[in-house]
């Protein structure tokens, strides 16, 4: 009741009617319907950079204070699975070349991004050679230690891939003396696309400026398993190419294998594990395919 207080002080509003969706306020008020959330990022300061890029797909703010941010309600237009994974590359495809921009390279920085991917690939490696010698041990294996063992040497795979991957960027971003940035959404989820009269990415309190492999990356770990990402990634790849050096940062991060823990119910142990091989193989396959196709058409 305190926060709604606030919010009606804050904007003079007459609420009639209000729900909550996690940390989102919907109220129906006497000026319309509007969406309240937390002001955790400053959006005003970025959508006004936004608009001087010529990109438009945001929510306007209605109103904002320290504390919350208003938007007008808009009316989401239900779509596909794949109709809105194919909004979101056109969207993010737009937001990248509109807002790229290149900065002296920190070979420092490289540096520090190389380290921290080989120990982590390194601390996943000795981890699950010892949950490998834990399970051998056992005098009954569990399911999920049972397919574990059989997929064993798809999380190895693709923990050397992704040492392969890395290496190769670091050997050519050390000669570099610049590398692109653009502003980047960092939070691409299905959700976070409400098609109305105009198609809107929302939920941009994680957005920065960094390398736009990131926005990559989240959206495939969001749709890998839901639509063909491959012909999503060539349509990027059509509108923003990415660099070799990009490329292999982006595969060497998708290929780092998540950590089981095997801490919960057996059932919900064997769905993580199944769950892990089917990333896995997956991401080994999308990245075997993109090299194989890129090899085909030099060679032609």
């Amino acid at each position: 009741m305190n926060s709604l207080k606030k919010i009606k002080d804050n904007f003079s509003f007459k609420i009639n009617e209000c729900s909550f969706n996690n940390n989102v306020r919907f109220i129906n008020t006497d000026k319309g319907r509007f969406v309240v959330k937390k002001n955790k990022h400053n959006n005003a300061n970025l959508f006004r950079y936004l608009r001087t890029k010529n990109f438009h797909n945001f929510l306007e703010l209605y109103d904002y204070s320290d504390e919350y941010e208003v938007y007008q309600y808009v009316n989401n237009v239900p779509v596909t699975i794949e109709e809105k994974a194919l909004d979101i590359v056109n969207l993010i495809t737009m937001l990248h070349n509109k807002t790229t921009f290149y900065k002296s390279s920190d070979i420092d920085k490289f540096q520090e991004i190389y380290e921290d991917i080989n120990n982590k690939l390194a601390y996943l490696n000795n981890y699950y050679q010892n949950i490998r010698m834990i399970i051998e041990e056992e005098k009954y294996t569990s399911p999920s230690g049972y397919l574990f063992l059989r997929n064993l040497s798809v999380i190895h795979r693709s923990i050397d891939e992704s040492k392969y991957f890395i290496d190769k960027w670091y050997e050519l971003v050390k000669t570099k003396e610049n590398f692109r940035v653009a502003t980047i959404h960092n939070y691409l989820e299905l959700d976070h696309l409400i098609k109305g009269d105009v198609t809107y990415l929302i939920s941009w309190d994680k957005s920065c400026k960094a390398s736009p492999i990131y926005d990559i990356m989240s959206l495939y770990k969001e749709t890998y398993d839901k639509v063909d990402f491959y012909s999503l990634f060539e349509l990027y790849n059509s509108k923003y190419p990415l660099y070799e050096e990009e490329l292999y940062l982006l595969f060497s991060l998708l290929l780092v294998p998540s950590k089981l823990e095997f801490i919960k119910r057996e059932i919900v142990n064997t769905k993580d594990v199944y769950e892990l091989n089917n990333y896995l193989i997956s991401t080994i396959n999308f990245i075997s395919k993109y090299q194989s196709d890129n090899t085909n058409a030099k060679t032609n």
